[in-house]
């Protein structure tokens, strides 16, 4: 995964993710509904950012509630982010 293909939504979002991971743990599954108030992003961009994140692999997607979480390659993708100070 090249990181210089992600948006700046996609950006917003793994990172979000991420805290969400550290804070609650792997299994972190925030719901979709109030994303967009943690991301700075409009709600319909966010149904934007998680379907290419999820075409990317980046991140799994449950339907239902609807909620997502990193997937092991999203959590590489991410903490490479921060890194190089993607943050």
């Amino acid at each position: 995964m090249n990181d210089a293909r992600l948006s700046d939504g996609e950006r917003k979002l793994l990172l979000c993710l991420l805290a969400f991971y550290r804070e609650i743990g792997p299994g972190a599954t925030p719901a979709v509904k109030g994303l967009d108030e943690e991301t700075g992003l409009e709600r319909f961009e966010i149904s934007e950012v998680v379907a290419a994140l999820h075409a990317k692999g980046l991140i799994e997607v449950w339907e239902l509630q609807p909620a997502v979480r990193l997937t092991p390659e999203g959590l590489r993708a991410v903490l490479r982010l921060e890194e190089e100070g993607g943050a």
